[in-house]
């Protein structure tokens, strides 16, 4: 089953199929870079490794590609903007206890952005910091 689904987002990403881009990423193992399926890359089947997120793609230590730049992919914390970012960041401090044991850097990784830039856009917001909450 796996193998199936594997090959559907290979062919995806072949064809740079728009109805795909930010339901899965992939990491091309011979370069070390994650991209969406819209990407111009064509890499082969044998050096590609599928994720369902750029966060899991980036955990495993796939950098974003410079072309595609997955980490803006639809449905992104990057693309609806600052404030969705913020009501999420919140929404899972206030809910989820295992993120208590992330550093900053961890739990701004999460939301596909820099620690300085989580803590900036919760100033701009809120006037405090992720750690004030």
């Amino acid at each position: 089953m796996l193998n199936k689904r594997q090959d559907t987002c290979y062919n995806a990403l072949l064809t740079h199929d728009e109805k795909f881009d930010g339901k899965f990423f992939f990491g091309v193992r011979t370069t070390g870079i994650y991209c969406r399926p819209v990407c111009p890359a064509r890499p082969k089947r044998e050096n590609v490794e599928f994720f369902t997120s750029a966060l899991l793609a980036e955990k495993a230590g796939y950098c974003p590609c410079l072309r595609c730049r997955p980490e803006s992919a639809p449905d992104s914390p990057l693309w609806h903007g600052k404030t969705p970012i913020v009501q999420q960041a919140v929404r899972v401090l206030l809910n989820d206890e295992s993120v208590t044991t992330l550093n900053e850097n961890e739990f701004a990784a999460y939301f596909s952005v820099s620690a300085r830039h989580l803590r900036r856009l919760f100033n701009e917001e809120l006037g405090k910091t992720p750690d004030h909450i």
